[in-house]
């Protein structure tokens, strides 16, 4: 049976419609046969994100991008539609994110699965994300580099600019008198040099003496090192034994003992007190000599005739006669005596210092009756805790 042009041409159109068909929904990843679930996602910027372009679900390709368009007002925003198995189940929380599928910068969504028991449904809006691309991702690392190169820049330019001011005429002129300079005093250092090196070898032999002399002198101070350390020592006990001794003690009462002696000679000199008259007065010094020749005639006789001068006569005065009591206060007891210079005389003028039983007691006051005297041992002892009475 012989088929007809007609017949040829009609299956002929029919066939490329159908391929057309098929052609335009392949290139809008629409599939005709198959029911896939639609997502969505709004994305601020979809960095050059295309229709047709995969989707991709844990590294395996799911689906295809179907459309994107601006939405808002001022078309601040994108809504990306995209395409997914029907079989496939997203949980709920999954994030659709636009990053590079390669390093030529190809842009895919590739979906972060998330940890919702809840799967998402279709047609719904997923949360989304922007990986930075590649060229934004080299920029990023570049940028510290970018700031250190344009800080570094910046001072050498101000290194530069002060290099160049410094080296202006009058500093170069400078400069060339300090290496002139310089190259004096080099020459005058290499000059003292060769004269120092004549004058050595000139003295080598006076300089072997002087170090000869030296070691002489160190090997005696090791040899008598016994010597010298004993010699030390001993110095060593000596200034432990005055300092024991109370040297510095001593001395102030030398000085005070001078000072008082001082005093005495002054008052001499001056006819004071007895001793004054008796060195600067001669007519007493006449009269005392008189006076003493005369009595030492009056013993003579004395001794010869005592008849003559004495009729004795023996009382008893113990029989009838009553001892009167007295009371002392005392306000220090010591092995030894106190010094005049001591704190206790000039602050009681009074004291009176009593001596028993090889001990030493020094007393403020004497009354007659104990009541007095513990009357006033009360008054005494704010002052003295140690304080008691006596009887004398």
């Amino acid at each position: 049976m012989k088929i007809k042009k007609e017949v040829k041409l009609a299956i002929s159109v029919i066939a490329a419609l159908i391929i057309l068909i098929f052609g335009i929904n392949f290139l809008k990843a629409r599939a005709i046969f198959e029911k896939n679930n639609v997502f969505y996602g709004i994305y601020e910027n979809v960095d050059g994100l295309k229709i047709s372009s995969g989707v991709v679900y844990r590294g395996y390709h799911v689906g295809q991008i179907t459309s994107i368009n601006f939405i808002g007002e001022r078309y601040e925003n994108i809504l990306v539609e995209f395409t997914v198995g029907k079989k496939l189940e997203i949980p709920a929380n999954s994030v659709a994110s636009i990053q590079n599928a390669d390093l030529m910068g190809t842009k895919v969504i590739t979906i972060l699965s998330g940890d919702s028991p809840l799967f998402a449904e279709n047609r719904d809006t997923l949360q989304t994300s922007t990986q930075q691309g590649l060229l934004g991702q080299v920029n990023e690392q570049l940028e510290p580099l970018k700031r250190k190169v344009e800080a570094t820049i910046s001072s050498l330019d101000e290194v530069l600019t002060s290099v160049q001011s410094i080296l202006n005429s009058d500093t170069q002129n400078d400069i060339e008198s300090t290496f002139k300079g310089l190259h004096s005093t080099i020459q005058n250092l290499e000059n003292t040099s060769a004269n120092l090196n004549d004058l050595m070898i000139s003295e080598r032999r006076n300089i072997s003496e002087i170090v000869g002399n030296i070691h002489s002198v160190s090997g005696n101070l090791k040899n008598n090192n016994e010597n010298i350390s004993t010699v030390l020592s001993n110095i060593a006990s000596i200034t432990d034994s005055l300092n024991a001794a109370g040297l510095a003690q001593t001395v102030g009462n030398l000085n005070n003992l001078l000072l008082k002696l001082d005093s005495i000679a002054a008052k001499v000199n001056t006819n004071g007190g007895t001793l004054g008259e008796l060195v600067n007065n001669y007519e007493l010094y006449y009269d005392l000599t008189y006076l003493s020749a005369n009595l030492e005639k009056l013993l003579t006789d004395f001794r010869e005739n005592p008849k003559k001068f004495v009729n004795l006569s023996v009382f008893d005065f113990s029989s009838g006669s009553k001892q009167q009591n007295n009371y002392g206060i005392i306000i220090f007891e010591s092995d030894k005596p106190l010094e005049i210079s001591d704190e206790l005389y000039k602050n009681n003028p009074k004291l009176e210092e009593i001596r028993r039983n090889g001990k030493f007691y020094y007393m403020i006051s004497t009354h007659k009756k104990l009541k007095q005297a513990e009357a006033e041992l009360e008054i005494v002892k704010k002052n003295h805790a140690n304080a008691f009475i006596v009887k004398i």
